[in-house]
């Protein structure tokens, strides 16, 4: 019994994944425009470049914020300038006011 594989890309296909090279999603869309990859996803295209090795450049990461202080430390900070021990429910307003509050009293 033989089984009959349908090749999803053909060597001209793989050849202008290569001649692209080094992609990036901009030149995968690109590349989507051509009848060539007809019926083909911008995915299909980076995954099938990634299994050859042709080279594809992901886009960077997004920025980690900043590690900022949490509004317990900014409480605690106010309490110390007014020399108090606790402040309670100062802890439920926003952070941009604690940090107003804390910049006005230092």
């Amino acid at each position: 019994m033989s089984q009959d594989t349908t090749v999803n890309y053909t060597p001209a296909m793989i050849n202008a994944l290569e001649i692209a090279a080094p992609l990036d999603l901009a030149k995968c869309r690109a590349l989507l425009t051509n009848p060539l990859f007809a019926g083909k996803s911008v995915r299909s295209l980076i995954a099938k470049a990634k299994r050859e090795g042709i080279e594809y450049i992901s886009k960077p990461a997004p920025a980690k914020k900043k590690a900022a202080p949490s509004k317990a430390d900014i409480v605690a900070a106010i309490c110390a300038a007014v020399d108090t021990d606790t402040l309670d429910g100062l802890e439920k307003a926003t952070g941009s006011a604690l940090n107003k509050l804390l910049s006005n009293l230092a």
